[in-house]
């Protein structure tokens, strides 16, 4: 996506730089394949639990060898950038700015995120556009201040001042949009709002991974041919492009939330409620209006105007 922006010409090369050096963990780690090699045992040759430890006890000791792994990096000659800081059962996934480096722990391979046996358009709307947000957190507001090898930059960032401008006003533009997002009280009144600023990074990560994970889609149906309609009852009504939105929606299925957890959201996490980033993502994707044939409206999944990130306009896919 980076290649059709203008205003990138002149940061184009640090930023395929920090693409091109992106560290990947999927699953679990190297040193897990191949027992043999010494390389667990060594990793954990300082965790020794007390005889008799109790839960608690154990718990501490493993949190305590946690940061000390971590620590350890600040003195080590050379710092491990694929180096997971992260179990393989968790079920998330995340990017590491320090170390310019992507985790996909085994944890998360499962439904419904992944399934093997799933199309591709489900995959990908799903465990795809998880990765394409993480990958893009490289390049939010945080990301642009790390270079290629996750080295902060004193400067501030790795753009020019003429990229900066203009990444300045892509994120303003998710801030205001995010903004708007109000909910009502029990009684019935308005009372809080989406902090904008608070949430533009995760904002900014949903929007580009969830472009980059149908522009990968896209790409895999015409280098294989797209897959075969599904011959389930349901899932047959929808096409491949719509199972690809609705496998991204699938992954923020919840219980719809009282206000009392919205507001303590609002106040203390970087992200925004589930049905939020939902909504944000898709009126901000005119593939998913085509997909469904939306037609244009305020106040829907298909508004007039929008929010765009890393694309050359709002109307661009």
């Amino acid at each position: 996506m980076i290649d059709q922006l203008d205003w990138m010409e002149s940061s184009r090369a640090d930023a395929t730089l920090k693409i091109q050096d992106l560290k990947i963990n999927i699953a679990y780690p190297d040193m897990v394949k191949n027992l043999s090699s010494g390389a667990l045992d060594n990793y954990y040759k300082k965790l020794i639990f007390a005889d008799k430890a109790s839960y608690y006890d154990m718990l501490v000791t493993l949190d305590k060898f946690n940061q000390y792994i971590m620590l350890s990096q600040l003195t080590a000659p050379q710092v491990n950038r694929i180096d997971f800081l992260g179990a393989p059962a968790t079920v998330n996934a995340w990017y590491q700015p320090e170390l310019n480096s992507i985790t996909v722990p085994a944890g998360i391979l499962v439904e419904p995120y992944y399934n093997v046996d799933w199309p591709a358009s489900m995959n990908f709307g799903a465990m795809g556009t998880i990765t394409g947000h993480e990958l893009t957190h490289g390049f939010d507001d945080q990301g642009i201040q790390y270079d290629h090898v996750g080295r902060a930059i004193l400067s501030g960032s790795w753009m020019t001042a003429d990229s900066k401008t203009h990444f300045d006003a892509m994120a303003k533009e998710i801030v205001d949009e995010y903004g708007s997002f109000c909910f009502k009280n029990d009684a019935g009144n308005v009372t809080a709002c989406l902090n904008g600023p608070n949430t533009q990074g995760e904002n900014i990560a949903d929007n580009g991974g969830i472009h980059s994970a149908y522009r990968a889609y896209r790409l895999h149906s015409n280098l294989n041919g797209p897959d075969p309609r599904l011959d389930d009852l349901i899932l047959r009504e929808f096409n491949h492009d719509q199972l690809f939105f609705l496998s991204f929606a699938q992954v923020w299925c919840q219980a719809p939330p009282t206000f009392d957890k919205i507001y303590k959201q609002i106040l203390t996490d970087v992200h925004s409620p589930s049905r939020e980033r939902v909504f944000g993502t898709l009126q901000n994707f005119p593939a998913f209006r085509t997909a469904f044939s939306c037609p244009v409206q305020d106040g829907t999944y298909a508004p007039s105007k929008h929010a765009y990130v890393w694309v050359p306009d709002p109307n661009n896919v």
